[in-house]
């Protein structure tokens, strides 16, 4: 499952803190399915609720939660466009004045394709990209990765 990974390389760049403390960030996936229909061809669709864990986060939870939304924006963005406007779901335990535990919760889904080769000789995977729905948001509304982009202006580095 290729978003899992990619959510884990995400999020340790736009979160420095992951970077000093890797082990703080867990990611695992709760109740998958496959999804499948007969037809010609062997491909199917991954359905999950991915889970972060992102332990002993000593931060503004807007730190988190904006990188989250561009990483939804670019490999899930069907899920900005729920009729609950609610991407995905979260806990977090307070566990003092400035440190939280924080779990993440996200349904996701990824397509993969089984096609035969010309040749007979066996199958070829793919994943493919998720649909570009760039400009969802209206006549030049900003994008969530867009406001990565000025990260420093977002999230002013808090010893300054």
């Amino acid at each position: 499952m290729r978003k899992a990974d990619s959510l884990r390389q995400w999020l340790t760049a736009f979160l420095p803190d992951l970077k000093t403390h890797p082990d703080r960030l867990h990611i695992w996936v709760e109740g998958g399915q496959i999804g499948t229909r007969k037809s010609r061809t062997l491909s199917f669709a991954y359905a999950y609720t991915l889970k972060v864990g992102i332990w002993e986060f000593a931060g503004d939870a807007d730190t988190i939660m904006v990188p989250m939304l561009a990483w939804i924006e670019k490999e899930q963005p069907q899920l900005l466009h729920r009729s609950d406007s609610q991407p995905f779901g979260f806990e977090a335990e307070l566990l003092d004045s400035e440190a939280s535990d924080i779990v993440i919760s996200i349904e996701l889904t990824e397509p993969v394709l089984v096609l035969p080769r010309e040749d007979g000789s066996g199958y070829d995977v793919q994943h493919p990209l998720e649909p570009d729905y760039s400009g969802g948001f209206g006549d030049g509304g900003a994008t969530f990765t867009e406001v990565l982009a000025g990260a420093d202006a977002v999230f002013p580095d808090p010893g300054s």
